[in-house]
């Protein structure tokens, strides 16, 4: 009976040690295999990003007040045309002079807008590329298979824009453990030199209803 109950115990011992293989794979697989990122708000958040857009903001600020001096000295021109009857040389002189530097005014507009639009894109171009190389960094540190972009700002029942948009997200639930966010947004801003200050782990106290500030107005 001895020998029995030894060889029944071994048994047992040798049969909770031993896993299968199927469940080997599972328990080597990271328990945390997809994430959710707010690209919204990182880029609300993003010092750095706040910093280029702010930077160019005054250069647009700088260009626009440039434009209307300019504006207005064209406009004190079309002032002028009333001292000179319509028929006299001085007129037709400063008319061909009035529609020439309005002409290259708006010229002048045109290539400045276009300029501060590629200005504009290269920026979000820029970041947008660094918060994908920390996703990634983090990803394949942390083991995990998929992280999807999410928009964790709470829909206004009264806008009928954003009710269509909630209803087309592609996250309609999440635990907030799976929430890299914060992880994300604080090792873009420490490679920037400048800590973020939001507090890191699952955006469960995450400030709702930020939006990335542009600079130029959209139309």
């Amino acid at each position: 009976m001895k020998k029995f109950l030894s060889w029944a115990t071994l048994v047992a011992v040798f049969a909770a040690g031993h896993v299968s293989a199927p469940e080997a794979a599972a328990q080597q697989r990271p328990a945390q295999a997809v994430a959710i990122v707010d690209l919204t708000y990182i880029f609300a958040n993003h010092v750095r990003f706040k910093a280029l857009v702010e930077d160019m903001r005054r250069d647009v600020e700088a260009a626009e007040a440039d434009l209307k001096a300019s504006k207005e000295s064209i406009e004190k021109l079309a002032e002028n045309l009333d001292s000179f009857n319509k028929n006299s040389p001085e007129y037709k002189e400063l008319e061909e002079t009035f529609a020439s530097r309005q002409a290259e005014l708006q010229v002048k507009v045109n290539i400045q807008k276009r300029n501060f639009m590629e200005q504009e894109a290269k920026i979000y171009l820029q970041i947008y590329r660094e918060v994908l190389d920390h996703v990634k960094y983090h990803a394949e540190k942390s083991g995990l298979s998929l992280v999807l972009r999410f928009n964790g700002d709470p829909v206004d029942g009264e806008d009928l824009q954003g009710v269509m948009q909630q209803l087309n997200r592609q996250v309609v639930y999440y635990n907030r453990t799976i929430d890299i966010t914060p992880i994300v947004l604080d090792a873009c801003n420490a490679a920037s030199g400048r800590p973020n200050r939001q507090p890191t782990g699952p955006l469960s106290n995450k400030p709702t209803g930020v939006k990335p500030q542009g600079v130029l107005p959209r139309r």
